[in-house]
């Protein structure tokens, strides 16, 4: 039962970050679009989608905890969207980290399924 509860969290973090990604955007705002973009790709895979989402800025994170202020213990990489493109950036997140600098969101997106392959959160 506990785990029922915990999908359907998760569930209702995806929806709300979708609904709070998704069109109509403002005039001039040329960010959300591409995180939009991203957004809808990323909730269509299933490993994404068992992990809670946070978005900051124009970055996607997943977390396992849903908890966004001790993530230290999750090492899953992350995905900054722009006008210019996708950069998929590993634990700790920053520039010097990209991985991939990309104008693909699938691209992106499979880069970071790609390096999650196998990782789970430290028990600490």
């Amino acid at each position: 039962m506990a785990s029922e509860g915990a999908d359907g969290e998760r569930e209702r973090e995806w929806q709300a970050t979708l609904d709070a990604w998704g069109p109509p955007h403002p005039a001039g705002d040329r960010a959300s679009p591409a995180m939009w973009r991203l957004l809808r790709l990323a909730a269509e895979e299933p490993v994404l989608r068992a992990l809670f989402p946070w978005t900051s800025m124009t970055i996607l994170h997943v977390s396992a905890t849903g908890d966004f202020r001790d993530y230290s213990g999750e090492p899953f990489p992350a995905i900054a969207a722009s006008t210019s493109g996708f950069l998929v950036m590993t634990h700790p997140w920053g520039r010097e980290r990209v991985v991939l600098d990309t104008a693909d969101p699938a691209a992106a997106l499979a880069c970071m399924l790609r390096l999650m392959a196998g990782q789970e959160p430290s028990p600490s």
